[in-house]
């Protein structure tokens, strides 16, 4: 799993705690606290927000009442942070993790993997409010009291050590985000081995920072090792291996490595056919990507015919105005723009522009840049007026996702 979607990461890492969290409360014996916790998660897994915060505080409430402070007290307000996140409710969600870590702290042994969580839960909040020297602190702070009660090399600690680096390549401070991730590597080799599966994720995120620095060589050999890893555990035509596959190609696309890239998306094409049938959507996005290998190495002759089959793969497989549809329809408008073949382009790029309109909505980024590709079509062909209609109404899109002045 790459750490660059980060924020995506962190919610996965969110759950994650919640889920072993839930199954201890599932495993004692039911009382009135055990029902309601169980009820109110499961209304929230079904999007039921409005019921499960009654059933999450009713179960807040038991534990209250009592008067005591045990784990049920912060499990409960755990949970409902969990639910004021998922409602987009942050400040809420801040209000019950920072009333969950002080009960921590208040116990006889605060330094616990209990407040490691919760720390490693407030910093997730704070990337997704872009407050990120609040979230390091938290990441920080998580580690250094996993440390304390596992000690330095113990597997737990990747997990805090990815959500630093993570925080460091948002901002692209990949410099700062590399001992970090040596760091994850390194403990995972000593303690599940040199050949260990859960090798994968160190060894693709060590990588992909490497490939963020245009240290080419280095993201190579991390990224050999982990297919070598699959390959040896799965074979080499299980599907589970496409991960490695792909990133090892997107790194020599990148490097402009064109002859290592396309073997490598010509294998991923026959594992996916073999694995999938010849008509599945998977086939087609492997094609969209061995297609565009082929327009970087300015062979659109070879790039055309992919991108038309994997037109008709979407169309059979999704219907005609499926969102999927839109990437090889501008792709394949752009190489007949390229080509000279502009009404073939207009035909594309017009049934493009629509169905991400459809699919995305009319102020998407995306129906930005199809309105600009579609715009220098028009100013190719010399319809200049229509083409400034197009730019000006791009324009407005762009200036809707421009961030805040300072």
């Amino acid at each position: 799993m790459s750490i660059y979607p980060l924020p995506r990461k962190h919610a996965t890492l969110f759950l994650l705690i919640f889920v072993c969290l839930l199954f201890i409360a599932c495993s004692e014996n039911k009382e009135p606290w055990d029902l309601h916790t169980e009820q109110g998660l499961s209304l929230m897994d079904q999007g039921n927000f409005p019921e499960a915060e009654k059933e999450l505080k009713a179960a807040l409430a038991l534990v209250q009442s009592s008067g005591e402070t045990n784990p049920r007290l912060t499990q409960s307000l755990t949970n409902l942070a969990i639910l004021s996140n998922a409602q987009g409710d942050s400040q809420q969600a801040e209000t019950y993790l920072q009333q969950t870590i002080e009960l921590q702290e208040q116990t006889s042994t605060p330094q616990s993997a209990e407040l490691a969580a919760s720390l490693s839960n407030l910093g997730t909040l704070y990337v997704n409010q872009h407050e990120y020297d609040k979230a390091l602190q938290a990441f920080e702070r998580g580690l250094r009291v996993r440390e304390q009660v596992l000690g330095k090399d113990h597997p737990e600690m990747v997990r805090d050590l990815e959500n630093i680096a993570g925080l460091f390549v948002r901002q692209s401070k990949y410099a700062e985000a590399e001992p970090y991730l040596q760091r994850a590597l390194e403990i995972t080799t000593h303690t599940k081995g040199e050949q260990a599966p859960e090798l994968m994720e160190p060894l693709n995120n060590l990588a992909l920072l490497y490939r963020a620095q245009e240290r080419y060589q280095e993201a190579e050999t991390l990224l050999l090792q982990a297919l070598a890893i699959q390959e040896q555990k799965l074979g080499t035509g299980n599907p589970h291996v496409l991960g490695s596959l792909n990133n090892l190609a997107l790194l020599y696309s990148t490097a402009k490595q064109f002859e290592k890239a396309q073997p490598l998306v010509i294998r991923m094409l026959a594992i996916t056919e073999e694995n999938y049938g010849d008509l599945h959507p998977r086939v087609a996005l492997v094609l969209n990507q061995l297609a565009e290998l082929h327009r970087l190495q300015h062979q659109p002759e070879q790039a055309i015919p992919l991108l038309q089959r994997a037109i008709t793969i979407i169309e059979k497989a999704e219907g005609p105005e499926h969102g999927g549809l839109t990437g090889p329809l501008n792709n394949l408008a752009l190489l007949y723009l390229n080509t000279g073949q502009f009404d073939e382009a207009e035909t594309l790029f017009k049934r493009a522009l629509t169905i991400t309109e459809q699919t995305m909505g009319k102020d998407h980024f995306r129906v930005e840049r199809a309105l600009r590709n579609y715009a220098t079509l028009l100013n190719k062909m010399e319809r200049k007026a229509e083409a400034e209609a197009l730019e000006a109404r791009a324009n407005e899109i762009q200036q809707k996702h421009a961030p805040p002045a300072s």
